[in-house]
């Protein structure tokens, strides 16, 4: 078959499409380099909306053209023929900010802080050149595999001196547009700069500050105030609202005059000395951590219509790593203010703001299903998945990069968790977040808002009697030590708070780890108990996954096998999630330190099991990648419905089943055939680990 190319340009696969056109991974034979090519196809003469959205597409090759700038994705070249349009610029990999927020990563304050310096010196960059973006986003915000920010899609930009200055009236996606750009009138820099405010209060609070359709957002963007971050999320310092508050003044003379002046503005805030230190407070009462904000209750999976689908699909947006943010505030007297001669203790300063609650931002798409399952032998039960002979009796071993070289022996079958109090063996896990450490940053000098468990209040200020001298009894108040918090019975509580999950803990003295799937709306309940249990942040290392499907049924049979944090089989789904409609379901296991079966199985939204890799043996350590095409089997292709299913990893000693399972059965027959091979292998003495992941799809 001929290659498909444009211009110069190889075409090697597709990365993405939609109404104005499709992106290609593409390859420049000449120099030999990868590109990302931007293609639309040229409008009739007499389109005019199709002559509008090319005039914007030649807007962007003109606008990025002129900026060379570490932290703008580059344009290469620009070509077109008499059908297509195409604009070759530089391949980011990383996926972008949107993707980000919108599987619930919340970044720590130095990430959050180093991300948007970098957005800012793009723009102080692209200002000084005379180039405002105008459509400043978290979608338009890049990121590359080491995390480095890539603004792209100048297509509405505005560029000085050139007569295309003007594309339609009102432009730009209205959660981040400036009071002036909603009314239509001209806008200079300061409309990025109050974009790149909205981004911020976004990475601060999970939340845009004026949400709603467009007529909701242009009345609140012109005519009233946003709430200050830190009154929505105890982890936003305070400092930051003046900065946002400036940023996203109505009138753009009240704004940054560029977005330099931002940037140092936003790096004062963050600094050490305009941020309070929790740990400095004389502690004179017993405070309450702010409540949590409940997640919102999740909608219900439309049921599968039509015949079997033998395609993978699901998808949906994950739930929110992390835990509900709280400080431990204190109050007391100023040195060197005078007191009356009877000594007093003051009362307690307020507690911080207690975030409003509301829905989360995050509605549940479709789930998903997969197909071409493993080859097992005998006839199906159910509807065979095709195409595709299957998956061979021995697959590939070896160690990929970023996967770890030796993991954790696995744990023997035995009875459901250990009691509060005991060690949290745990409840099943998912991979961890793609991205920063999960849970906040670890207490200590970096982060002294924070104070770590167990660490005494440090010595009060003296407050001054009559006599002029230190308060024995405010000393004596203050230097009671915090109370002791088990994080052992707080995690299986924890775990055990939402009704249907599978939750793996662990716990120490320091703090805990809970990972894990859990159905959509239930991550609230989880949260609350921590919160009540005085956790901190700090001390809580969470990796959550959220699913729609019929899968609770099948939990209290997983329970007792599930592996333990950090410990084998682990899965790692390649390539950024959701996947795309037409990308493939590839993944690997790392397997544990002593010979084991593997079996992999994908739970799916109609109530049906598909199993895509029989019960293999591999070796010691091994990591197998499954999914991959060859001969014979073209692999997994994600397909509709999108939404969000369930795969489930099993090693053993020695295979589970006597004779192999069919390629897709329904969940309940699976499940009662599993408690029997489950109850066999701990008769016999024999390890059996499991461990879920959830796998999202979405339609390009």
């Amino acid at each position: 078959m001929a290659t498909e190319m444009f211009g110069k340009y190889e075409i090697r696969g597709k990365l993405g499409a939609g109404a104005m056109g499709t992106v290609y991974d593409a390859f420049d034979p000449v120099i030999e380099r990868r590109a990302a090519l931007k293609t639309v196809q040229r409008p009739e003469p007499g389109d005019p909306e199709g002559q509008e959205a090319m005039a914007r597409f030649k807007r962007e090759a003109q606008a990025a053209g002129r900026l060379n700038h570490p932290h703008i994705v580059a344009v290469y070249d620009y070509g077109e023929d008499a059908r297509t349009a195409w604009i070759a610029m530089e391949l980011v990999e990383g996926g972008t900010l949107k993707e980000l927020m919108d599987r619930g990563e919340r970044f720590p304050l130095p990430q959050l802080v180093r991300l948007m310096d970098q957005v800012l010196a793009a723009l102080d960059y692209s200002h000084k050149r005379g180039v405002v973006h105008r459509d400043i986003k978290p979608a338009n915000i890049m990121l590359t595999s080491d995390g480095a920010v890539k603004i792209a899609d100048f297509g509405i930009a505005r560029i000085e001196n050139s007569a295309m200055t003007q594309v339609g009236d009102i432009m730009g996606t209205p959660a981040y547009m400036a009071p002036e750009q909603l009314r239509g009138e001209a806008v200079d820099s300061r409309a990025d700069i109050w974009a790149a405010g909205v981004v911020l209060y976004q990475l601060l609070t999970g939340e845009k500050p004026f949400a709603g359709g467009y007529s909701s957002v242009q009345h609140k963007a012109i005519n009233t105030e946003p709430t200050p971050p830190s009154a929505l999320s105890v982890t936003a310092p305070k400092a930051f609202d003046a900065v946002i508050g400036k940023a996203m003044a109505k009138r753009p003379d009240d704004r940054f005059a560029s977005a330099g002046a931002f940037a140092e503005a936003l790096r004062a805030a963050a600094s050490p000395a305009a941020v309070p230190a929790a740990d400095d407070a004389t502690v004179v009462a017993t405070t309450r951590p702010a409540a949590a904000r409940p997640a919102a209750a999740a909608p219900v999976a439309a049921p599968r219509k039509g015949p079997p689908i033998a395609l993978i699909a699901g998808g949906g947006a994950l739930l929110a790593a992390g835990l509900a943010a709280f400080l431990v505030l204190g109050g007391g007297g100023t040195p060197g203010t005078p007191e009356p001669a009877r000594p007093t203790i003051p009362a307690p300063p307020p507690l911080p703001p207690r975030p409003p609650a509301g829905p989360a931002n995050d509605p549940a798409p479709p789930p998903l299903r997969p197909q071409n399952p493993g080859q097992n032998a005998g006839p199906p039960t159910g509807p065979v998945l095709t195409p595709g002979p299957g998956l061979p009796t021995g697959l590939p071993t070896g160690l990929p990069t970023g996967l770890p070289t030796g993991l954790p022996t696995g744990l023997p079958l035995g009875p459901a968790p250990n009691p509060p109090g005991g060690p949290t063996a745990g409840i099943g896990a998912g991979p961890p977040p793609p991205i920063g450490p999960v849970g906040g940053v670890p207490p200590g000098p970096a982060n002294p808002s924070v104070r770590p468990p167990g660490n005494p209040a440090g010595p009060a200020p003296p407050s001054i009697l009559g006599d002029n001298k230190p308060d024995p009894t405010r000393q004596q108040i203050a230097s009671l030590p915090p109370p002791r918090i088990d994080f052992r019975a707080a995690a299986a509580a924890a775990a055990a708070a939402p009704t249907c999950a599978l939750l793996a803990t662990s716990a120490s003295d320091q703090g805990l780890a809970i990972e894990g799937v859990l159905r959509r709306g239930e991550e609230a309940a989880l949260r609350r108990t921590l919160v009540l249990r005085d956790v901190p942040t700090a001390a809580a290392r969470l990796s959550l996954r959220g699913f729609d499907g019929p899968y609770c049924d099948a939990f209290d049979t997983l329970r007792p096998v599930l592996a333990p944090p950090d410990a084998a089989p682990r899965l790692r789904l390649v390539g950024a999630m959701p996947l795309l409609a037409g990308q493939l379901l590839r993944f690997d296991v790392a397997m544990p330190d002593w010979p084991a079966h593997l079996a992999v199985s994908y739970f799916m939204s109609n109530g049906e099991v598909a199993h895509l890799a029989a019960s293999v043996p591999h070796p010691p350590g091994a990591v197998v990648r499954l999914g991959e095409p060859r001969a014979g089997f073209p692999g997994w292709d994600v397909s509709e419905p999108f939404g969000t299913d369930l795969m489930l990893a099993i090693v053993s000693e020695g295979p589970l089943f006597a004779t192999p399972r069919p390629d897709v059965e329904p969940q309940q027959a699976y499940m009662s055939a599993l408690a029997d091979a489950l109850r066999s292998a701990r008769a016999a003495g024999r390890r059996v680990l499991a461990r879920p992941v959830v796998v999202e799809t979405a339609a390009r």
